[in-house]
């Protein structure tokens, strides 16, 4: 099933309530939270791709076989490569100011990083080591350190932004600012607006503690994750 939405915004720019906002709309939609609570995706298809540009085997079927929609790491890792499967695409960029963004950062997924892997599932280890390597085009790898370097951080963001910018014609590009709601991206995808608010999720550390949890009931399900530990 070839993607239709391709998401190049960071995660922690709305992408989860974009998500749901998106699945309101019709779409089947990946996001970070359908790769670590699904044991059967696998998360060096990401891997190989980063590593391998222009040269890995063609797995993403294996991964979006089932959706239309991508956001959300780690799809905006490779949005380039993904725009070259999917040229029709239409692509979204979630923005906020990289400040905030950086503080939203620190108080969710980078803590989430620094929890000893250890206690956590196999899987779920394997998505965090992947994720280390990859985000920000590398910047992290193996030293955790640098997630502490705010101005490095948020002129990356920045940057990657104008990239997008840049790179996706303005026709095939909508940019979405935080908490804006269902005008222009109902607009954008031709879709009549919803009579529901537009979600809003995912905003403090406290709802990422739960949607957390959330992945892992979702792995103690498929009796992969038999002890829940400390996660954020």
């Amino acid at each position: 099933m070839p993607l239709k939405i391709i998401g190049a915004g960071y995660g922690r720019t709305g992408t989860n309530s974009l998500r749901l906002a998106l699945e309101t709309l019709g779409y089947r939609t990946h996001h970070m939270s359908q790769l670590m609570g699904d044991s059967v995706q696998d998360p060096f298809v990401w891997q190989r791709a980063y590593d391998n540009p222009g040269s890995h085997p063609d797995e993403w079927e294996s991964v979006y076989g089932k959706y239309d929609a991508a956001i959300d790491w780690p799809t905006v890792t490779v949005y380039e490569q993904l725009l070259k499967k999917y040229p029709d695409a239409k692509v979204i960029l979630t923005v906020r100011s990289a400040e905030s963004w950086y503080k939203s950062m620190c108080n969710t997924i980078f803590k989430f990083f620094e929890d000893d892997t250890k206690q956590h599932p196999e899987h779920i280890t394997n998505v965090i080591t992947f994720q280390r390597s990859t985000m920000f085009d590398g910047y992290i790898k193996g030293d955790l350190s640098k997630i502490k370097n705010k101005e490095e951080l948020c002129w990356i963001f920045d940057e990657h932004i104008k990239r997008v910018k840049a790179l996706v014609p303005p026709e095939n590009l909508l940019v979405l600012e935080l908490g804006e709601g269902w005008s222009r991206l109902c607009e954008f995808l031709g879709c009549p607006v919803p009579e529901i608010p537009y979600p809003n999720t995912n905003s403090s550390g406290e709802s990422f503690d739960l949607y957390i949890k959330s992945v892992f009931d979702a792995l103690e399900k498929q009796n992969l994750c038999p002890t829940i530990g400390k996660t954020a």
